[in-house]
């Protein structure tokens, strides 16, 4: 395909795809819990990064160091319990 039939069909699709301009009003109402939505997506966002990071590092930071502790320590922690 030639470059001016290219950009031609490129220019053709891009004014198909494009939206038109929406006349709308957004009350307060409705931008407010828009809002809402996307700060509840952001959090959901960051507590599952924050579960799927920590608590790896914890368990992984737990077996470390139960690991370094001497059998004589570890025996002694475990009866107190």
């Amino acid at each position: 395909m030639s470059s001016p039939m290219r950009t031609a069909l490129l220019l053709v699709a891009v004014a198909i795809i494009a939206p038109d301009v929406a006349l709308a009003y957004g009350g307060p109402g409705s931008v407010i819990s828009g809002i809402g939505a996307f700060l509840a997506a952001v959090a959901a966002l960051l507590a599952t990064l924050f579960g799927f990071i920590w608590f790896p590092l914890k368990r992984l930071y737990k077996n470390w160091s139960e690991e370094e502790t001497p059998p004589e320590e570890a025996a002694a922690s475990q009866s107190n319990k």
